[in-house]
């Protein structure tokens, strides 16, 4: 023991922190185990509730079965003829003899029934499978001693009694001992005097006895049948020391607890299928701890073995596994590289030695890696610009940076970018120029990823733009497929990128040229970039596409009759004539011809001009804060294509025309006004209509419709209908309101011109919308 306790004085933190892990293991354990108890307990009482349940089910079943049988005897004695010949006087013996031998048969047919009797008041005879005789000498024979009052019993047989199970044994001890329950049925024979003849089937309470001392298991329990008017039909044990009133069941079968007095215990019933009856069992508690006892001993030893053992093999595994640790604290403190401090955690020790070893060396990979990329777009950049000539450098610069040519053709791609799409947000404050980066990575992986896939290729950024050099490894014969299959994955990325980020940009693409002629190969991707300003941004510009230049003179181009019956057009307000002469301007000079990068620009400044000129010629006629915050002259002179230019001139031409339409609505808008408010006012006339409002406001009712469908784009009638509506719908909150009432309320000649018009607009009927109301104020 004096050695344990030397060993723990000279351990360090993290030897005590592995012991009291292993500790907590064992706590776990023990937490395991007493949840593992709890669980063990429930199982057992599931087990044992169910099992008492499915006895109860085979006690009703076979109880229920005896019932139907006293049912089915009733049945047979009531239709039975002869019997029914009895049912008033004279007396026919020949008739009586066969109904008693029914009446025999129908006992010695079911061994559970003990007597089979009826009792004829009129007559005050009995007639049972063993003859007939007076109602008295009857009882007496055959239930000596068992009938305090004679006559009480027989004016209770004369009432009328439908199906009447009555519990007639030795526990019920304010009834005659009729030796078990007594089924009771009336025989109308004198609808004038109301007497009554009484069929007696009498169900033996041993078979009752029997069957729940069959299924019950367990002798402490007790088990009973009680009916409706919680009467004891039959009980296992006699001697109950409850309150037969307590047994309060609700559902047709379960489990519950029950306390009585000072009895605890677990009521499980079940109701009968065919009368008002419950079948019980009543368990008392001390079951189920006698049944949990055995689990309970099995489990406090398991844990006091986990306690004994657990502690033993923690404090093993930890000196086990801290005997490593400690000689590699000794190693480190001997070369004199590590202080050590018995305040410290070993393993944090160790971790911060090791991780300043790792910081070093990653930080030398990483500056190293990072300058790697620099390095070798800059190597591109040189490469497409025409500084790097030595083939013998070039292929050793290449491998060291891991770029690898596997053939002669290269194919130099440009992207530029035009629009940032959802990178950027300028309401958000973002940082356009980290957007514009982001923008370019997006764009660099995704294309290397496709173009990847067909051909070897390098990724780099010059002059702000995100080159690719393609090496097809392709024979040059094949250089229009090569070309055609490049454009073809540079437009499926391009979709791509549009549909997913909405980044727009334009492609250029130079022919195929060797490796000494890829300086040439970037000059006409900058070409064919600039050739963007007549074909438009957001396209794919190869080389070999653009077409020759044709010697126009520019009067011929853009002649001065066009610029005037442009400006023309606009003095009169004509802004369709003034867009078809705009339109014919671009496609005779721009779509239907070839015309030179230096022709388009002078095309565009001449367009400008045009449309400054127009412009000033309507300056007086409309506002001058109008034209501000158009600011036509600005809108133009930012366009860099020709495609912007055009629509922005259809924007500006847009905006004028509103600007006129705007002018000349508003001398309307007030009448319209007026005409939805008279609306709002009588929609509960029910002689609303086109004529009166007409009317009301000296208009021709023709008139009216087509002005008001002008102006507001929805008819005078279906305005009416929808406000209607629209009120009704406030009325249909009140579930006090019938439709009727609601419909003449808001305006309808009947009901029915309502639902109909209501079911037209909202697709459902007045009823079925107030039914949504009410589940929704109710969910």
């Amino acid at each position: 023991m004096s050695m344990i306790i030397k060993y723990l004085k000279e351990k360090r933190r993290l030897f005590f922190s592995w012991l009291y892990s292993y500790l907590l293991i064992i706590l776990i354990s023990l937490l395991i185990s007493s949840v593992a108890y709890i669980q063990s307990i429930n199982v057992i009482k599931t087990e044992i509730d169910e099992s008492y349940l499915a006895m109860l089910k085979q006690l009703r079943q076979t109880v229920d079965a005896k019932l139907s049988d006293i049912e089915k005897i009733k049945t047979t004695i009531m239709l039975d003829k002869n019997i029914n010949s009895q049912s008033g006087n004279p007396i026919y013996h020949l008739s009586l003899y066969y109904g008693i031998n029914t009446i025999k048969a129908c006992e010695i047919a079911n061994s559970h029934i003990s007597d089979i009797f009826i009792y004829y008041p009129n007559r005050n005879i009995v007639a049972s499978g063993n003859g007939t005789c007076e109602a008295d000498e009857y009882f007496n024979i055959y239930y000596p001693g068992k009938i305090k009052d004679m006559q009480e019993w027989k004016n209770f047989l004369k009432g009328k009694h439908v199906k009447e199970f009555c519990p007639m044994s030795s526990i019920n001890i304010d009834k005659p001992d009729m030796g078990g329950i007594v089924f009771l049925q009336s025989i109308t024979y004198d609808t004038r005097q109301k007497d009554y003849a009484v069929l007696g089937i009498v169900l033996s309470s041993t078979f009752l006895e029997n069957s729940l001392s069959s299924f019950n298991g367990i002798p402490e329990s007790n088990s009973i049948i009680i009916n409706g008017s919680n009467e004891i039909v039959a009980a296992l044990k006699k001697d109950i020391d409850f309150d037969v009133s307590d047994l309060i069941v609700e559902n047709n079968y379960g489990i519950k607890p029950f306390r009585s007095n000072s009895l605890e215990a677990e009521l499980v019933y079940i109701k009968s299928d065919v009368v008002d009856w419950r079948y019980i069992t009543i368990i008392p508690r001390s079951v189920f701890s006698g049944k949990a006892k055995d689990v309970i001993n099995i489990i406090l030893l398991c844990t006091t073995v986990c306690i004994a053992g657990g502690i033993i093999a923690a404090f093993l595994f930890a000196r086990k596994n801290y005997n490593p640790i400690d000689n590699l604290l000794q190693l480190f403190s001997k070369s004199g590289k590590l202080k050590f401090d018995n305040k410290l955690n070993e393993l944090k020790i160790i971790e911060d030695s090791m991780l300043d070893i790792i910081n070093e060396n990653r930080s030398i990979a990483s500056t190293l890696e990072k300058q790697k990329p620099i390095l070798k777009n800059d190597f591109l950049n040189k490469l497409v610009k025409g500084y790097i000539m030595n083939r013998i450098s070039l292929d050793d610069i290449c491998m060291s940076y891991g770029i690898e040519f596997k053939g002669e053709n290269f194919v130099l791609i440009l992207f530029y970018l035009e629009e940032l799409g959802c990178v950027y947000s300028p309401e958000e404050d973002d940082n356009e120029e980290n957007a514009i980066e982001l923008a370019n990575f997006i764009i660099s992986n995704i294309m290397e990823e496709l173009i990847s896939k067909e051909y070897n290729s390098s990724f780099f950024e010059v002059d702000q733009a995100v080159a690719c050099l393609v090496n097809p490894a392709k024979s040059s014969d094949r250089s229009v497929d090569v070309l055609d299959e490049i454009k073809n994955i540079i437009i499926s990325g391009k979709e791509f990128i549009m549909d997913k980020f909405h980044i727009i940009f334009t492609a250029s693409v130079s022919n195929i040229h060797p490796l000494d002629e890829i300086p040439n190969a970037y000059r006409e991707c900058l070409e064919a970039a600039e050739y963007k300003l007549i074909v438009g941004s957001n396209n794919i510009i190869l080389f070999r596409d653009i077409h020759a230049y044709e010697n126009r003179s520019f009067s011929n181009a853009y002649p001065i009759e066009i610029q005037q019956q442009f400006i023309n057009s606009i003095r009169a307000n004509d802004f369709i004539q003034a867009k078809q002469v705009m339109d014919q301007i671009f496609k005779r000079n721009i779509l239907n011809s070839n015309i030179s990068l230096d022709m388009a620009r002078c095309l565009l400044f001449a367009i400008i001009n045009t449309m400054v000129n127009a412009i000033d010629d309507i300056y007086t006629e409309v506002d001058s804060s109008f034209l501000e915050n158009l600011n036509p002259m600005q809108r133009l002179i930012q366009c860099k294509t020709v495609f912007e230019m055009q629509k922005q001139m259809e924007f500006i031409l847009g905006e004028i025309e509103s600007y006129n339409h705007a002018k000349k609505k508003t001398t309307c808008s007030s009448k319209i006004k007026d005409i939805n408010a008279y609306i709002e006012s009588h929609y509960f006339d029910h002689n609303l209509s086109v004529a009166s409002i007409a009317s009301e406001f000296d208009l021709n009712p023709v008139y009216l419709s087509r002005f008001y469908k002008e102006h507001t784009g929805d008819g005078i009638l279906n305005t009416i209908n929808k406000i209607r509506l629209e009120k009704a719908k406030v009325f249909l909150k009140d579930f006090d309101l019938k439709i009727k009432d609601i419909s003449e309320m808001v305006g309808f000649l009947n009901s029915t011109i309502f639902i109909r018009t209501f079911k037209k607009y909202e697709g459902i009927t007045p009823g079925k919308y107030r039914e949504l109301l009410d589940a929704q104020n109710n969910s």
